[in-house]
């Protein structure tokens, strides 16, 4: 079974209040696509978890190999976020 969130979480990487720069943004989804692979939420990942960026999987997914398998095989599940907390964006951190 592959987990993707339902929504955008407060801190995606995918909107302003990201907790990375820019740059850092980029190469991570430019790194993310060119492996085919798939962009784990980092709240997730905090928690132990392995959680596909809900943003992701709507922009990106058709470049992921692995979302390709899931949907064709219909073992993707989407999750509500168990934790909505907005973190500091990287731009708050900075000041």
């Amino acid at each position: 079974m592959l987990k993707v969130f339902k929504s955008q979480c407060k801190n995606c990487l995918f909107s302003k209040n990201r907790i990375v720069s820019p740059e850092r943004a980029r190469a991570i989804l430019e790194e993310t696509i060119a492996k085919q692979s798939e962009f784990i939420c980092h709240k997730a990942t905090m928690k132990g978890d392995a959680i596909v960026c809900h943003t992701f999987h709507r922009k990106y997914g058709h470049r992921s190999q692995l979302i390709r398998i899931a949907e064709r095989l219909k073992v993707i599940r989407f999750v509500l976020h168990e934790d909505l907390e907005r973190l500091p964006s990287f731009t708050e951190m900075e000041n």
